[in-house]
């Protein structure tokens, strides 16, 4: 009788449940548990302070005499305060449930093409080069498209309640 590699003996199952029990690989796993957190609060911390650096630049360094640059600047990168922030978020829900969730990534994709195509409508608009038209028109249907495929994979997906 040929052996396949899912069947186990009853001595090797003995062997895995006393491992699956033994209070050396308890602290083990619990250890890389803490560890494992530390590295998510620390890219916690870091993604809060770059999203407020970002927001406090973006009101220092705006061009207050040109609202065009302002609103391409500014909503630049709010834009991505936002996206930073929806990471942040990401991350402290997987800290309190330790589950990993995709829908989060999704939102921030959209939120990601959705900056792109304003951040090249505007300087698009700011330039007017009629000779790049073509590219233009490109990009921003590419983009669209993203946004369109990263919105149905939203719609689509499993939600989960309570978050």
């Amino acid at each position: 009788m040929e052996r396949r590699p899912d069947d186990r003996s009853p001595i090797s199952e003995h062997i895995n449940a006393t491992w699956l029990q033994h209070r050396v690989r308890g602290r083990i796993v619990g250890t890389l548990t803490i560890l494992e957190d530390i590295i998510y609060i620390a890219l916690a911390a870091l993604f809060f302070l770059a999203a407020l650096y970002i927001m406090i630049d973006a009101v220092i360094s705006a061009h207050w005499r040109s609202v065009t640059s302002l609103i391409g600047t500014t909503l630049d990168r709010f834009l991505l305060v936002l996206m930073l922030a929806e990471l942040l978020h990401t991350l402290l829900i997987f800290l309190r449930t330790h589950r990993f969730r995709h829908q989060p990534f999704l939102v921030v994709g959209i939120i990601a093409a959705i900056r792109r195509i304003l951040v090249v409508t505007a300087e698009e608009a700011a330039n007017r080069p009629v000779a790049h038209i073509g590219q233009y028109l490109w990009d921003l249907g590419l983009t669209t498209a993203v946004v369109v495929a990263l919105t149905l994979a939203l719609r689509w997906s499993p939600q989960e309640r309570g978050f």
